[in-house]
């Protein structure tokens, strides 16, 4: 399976896709991360489809609604599926809580669940986990770290980070 390392204003990206398919985005270079989502055997460095770098690089200019033109193949469970298409439903430069986007799903009591499955979002940014924040309004839980969180929402909302 190809994958790119790619930097942006907005952070650093690593992207692995299959055909015409994103199957994981996520934030930095860790590629430890990459591993425990494929198989370190399985994929090797590519140059990023047009399609993707146009995508992305018209998020970066401000046009979130290009993210939405990239196919995207999730391979999780029921439940964080349908916690993963509900994160698309924020609209860009906004918030909710872990507990609002319960709701959004139909299950009011499970915010805790609803930040286990965001933990294991596989397809970051097009499935913006960043956009999910605590209760009391406060930045929380985020695997690239707080600040990143922050620098996406600012870049969202056209603040210079």
């Amino acid at each position: 399976m190809p994958y790119k390392k790619m930097s942006y204003t907005f952070g650093e990206l690593v992207i692995g896709w299959e055909e015409e398919e994103v199957v994981y985005l996520d934030f930095g270079h860790d590629m430890a991360r990459l591993q425990k989502y494929l198989d370190p055997a399985a994929y090797y460095e590519a140059p990023l489809p047009g399609f993707l770098a146009d995508a992305l690089d018209a998020y970066e200019q401000g046009q979130p609604e290009a993210l939405n033109t990239i196919p995207c193949r999730l391979e999780v469970t029921a439940f964080q599926h349908r916690v993963l298409e509900a994160l698309r439903l924020i609209p860009f430069g906004e918030t909710a809580s872990y507990g609002q986007l319960a709701r959004m799903i139909g299950s009011d009591k499970a915010a805790r669940a609803v930040g286990g499955a965001l933990n294991r979002n596989p397809i970051a940014l097009i499935y913006p986990c960043h956009r999910v924040i605590g209760a009391s309004g406060k930045m929380t839980g985020f695997a690239s770290g707080i600040a990143h969180k922050e620098a996406l929402l600012a870049h969202e909302l056209g603040e210079k980070n």
